[in-house]
């Protein structure tokens, strides 16, 4: 088994510590992507350097702009480069000094792609590969973001992507006896509600063109909704209640067979980010900026 580096912190809540042991053992070939994940989280607890960068939304972004859009995440950028080397560190992706941690990790919070492969090419490392670390590198401060933003979150959203950090959803959770469809963010956690029959990545209304698949196993928790127009997919989740932030990115590793069996089908999610957000990050006086 393989445990995280002795710098990289495990998670110190128990409830999330269940999560993580439950994943482990349902999921025992995804170790290596579960111990990195494990070590975000466990990064996301050590909540003064994250939550002193979250930012005062712009009054003035546009109506549909996320709340993070174009704003300015102040760090301290010395915590920041160690955490990403860690990170980097602990993957054995990269050599962790060849990359520019505050720069990879403001490319992961704006989803910008293309700097995100630049940063891999210049490291000669996979591209692919750092896309995936870079979004762990965001996982602590996108949550600290979550946490601290949640009540300046408009009272109704009628958009598909995040109204934090404009993300798409990772899982549609169907809550309470009524099963209100709530849209759920796999980066800061944010839930969102949308109507029943809309499809959340090309808007289709049609109820004729949108539909399910089902677990063989009979499952009655879990589908997948499909869109016949866009040929987009996301999981569905029965709950009593919405899940944490947390739980919300274990159960997305849990449930990887049902991404691979909507795939085999032929249906897929969009690779293309659902908003640019255009943010930045600063360094905090007196944070320091060494490497």
């Amino acid at each position: 088994m393989l445990w995280p580096h002795a710098r990289l912190r495990r998670p110190r809540n128990v409830a999330l510590q269940t999560l993580v042991a439950d994943a482990r053992r349902e999921r025992p070939e995804s170790e290596a992507w579960l111990g990195l994940l494990e070590s975000a989280l466990g990064e996301s607890e050590a909540g003064a350097v994250w939550e002193a960068a979250v930012p005062q939304p712009a009054v003035d972004r546009p109506v549909k702009a996320p709340l993070l859009f174009r704003a300015t995440l102040t760090l301290d950028t010395r915590a920041a480069r160690a955490w990403v080397h860690r990170l980097l560190k602990r993957a054995a992706r990269a050599k962790p000094r060849s990359v520019d941690g505050v720069a990879l990790l403001e490319a992961a919070v704006c989803q910008d792609y293309a700097r995100i492969d630049a940063l891999a090419a210049a490291a000669g490392t996979e591209p692919q590969a750092l896309r995936v670390l870079a979004q762990l590198t965001a996982l602590p401060l996108l949550l600290a973001c979550g946490r601290a933003l949640t009540r300046q979150l408009p009272v109704t959203w009628w958009e598909s992507y995040c109204p934090l950090c404009g993300a798409w959803p990772v899982v549609a959770e169907y809550t309470g006896l009524e099963r209100k469809r709530q849209l759920r963010c796999g980066r800061c956690g944010t839930g969102w509600a949308i109507p029943m029959l809309r499809c959340v990545f090309c808007d289709e209304t049609d109820h004729e063109k949108l539909g399910y698949l089902t677990p063989e196993d009979g499952e009655q928790m879990r589908k997948i909704e499909v869109c016949h127009t866009c040929k987009g997919y996301l999981k569905g989740l029965a709950t009593v209640r919405p899940l944490a932030a947390e739980a919300i990115l274990l159960d997305d590793l849990k449930t990887v067979p049902l991404d691979v069996a909507a795939l085999e089908r032929g249906y897929r999610r969009p690779e293309r980010p659902a908003y640019q957000l255009e943010s930045r990050i600063a360094e905090r006086l007196g944070g320091g900026g060494g490497a």
